[in-house]
């Protein structure tokens, strides 16, 4: 228990879990974040956190970026092609789910934009409605293209060289900030939705 709790309090604790990660291989870490698109309950951020402080910035963050935008279409294609009918036969049932149905397919760009582009929404749900709506598939994956890159850009801008927080205390508290902006806007816009949807 004392090494654990070492592990994740101390400098050398995280950058000996970042070597170890290291060594799987940049497959690992790719495949990862792929999982993570079909098994939400994997912590996506911590995933990018583990890629970019053991594969460095730029390769970190390319193969965070490019696994998040394939698995999140793939999920979108699965649920489109193979349950969609069946789905769309239980929604049309269900008054408050055909509603927000009608609002994804009026204002789908714009509700998908920005639920997939704040890191503390729930992408994996945001896949399954667009992948329910009538949304065109390559309007799909051009929003996912351009909002991923916003979202993983963000994690990787505020957990890169996480080690350096223990010399700098600033960042530290810059960091929490920011992630706690974002977090507050994301539980907003969900609110926002809600209202929209009651309406």
């Amino acid at each position: 228990m004392e090494r654990l709790i070492e592990l994740f309090t101390t400098e050398e604790g995280i950058q000996s879990i970042f070597e170890q990660f290291e060594q799987f291989g940049i497959l690992a870490g790719f495949l990862l974040v792929i999982l993570e698109a079909f098994l939400p309950v994997l912590p996506l951020f911590a995933i990018v956190i583990l890629n970019i402080n053991s594969y460095g910035f730029l390769v970190g963050f390319t193969m965070s970026y490019s696994a998040t935008v394939i698995g999140s279409f793939l999920v979108f294609l699965t649920v489109r092609f193979l349950f969609r009918n069946a789905a769309q036969r239980y929604i049309h049932k269900r008054e408050n789910l055909e509603r927000l149905l009608r609002f994804v397919d009026e204002r789908g760009f714009t509700f998908a934009f920005i639920m997939l582009a704040l890191p503390f929404t729930p992408t994996s749900v945001v896949n399954v409605i667009a992948a329910l709506s009538n949304m065109r598939s390559e309007v799909y994956l051009l929003i996912l293209v351009a909002a991923k890159l916003i979202m993983i850009g963000s994690m990787a801008l505020v957990g890169y060289d996480i080690t350096e927080f223990f010399n700098s205390p600033v960042r530290l508290v810059v960091s929490l900030l920011l992630l706690a902006l974002l977090y507050f806007f994301s539980k907003w816009y969900q609110r926002y939705l809600n209202k929209k949807l009651k309406k």
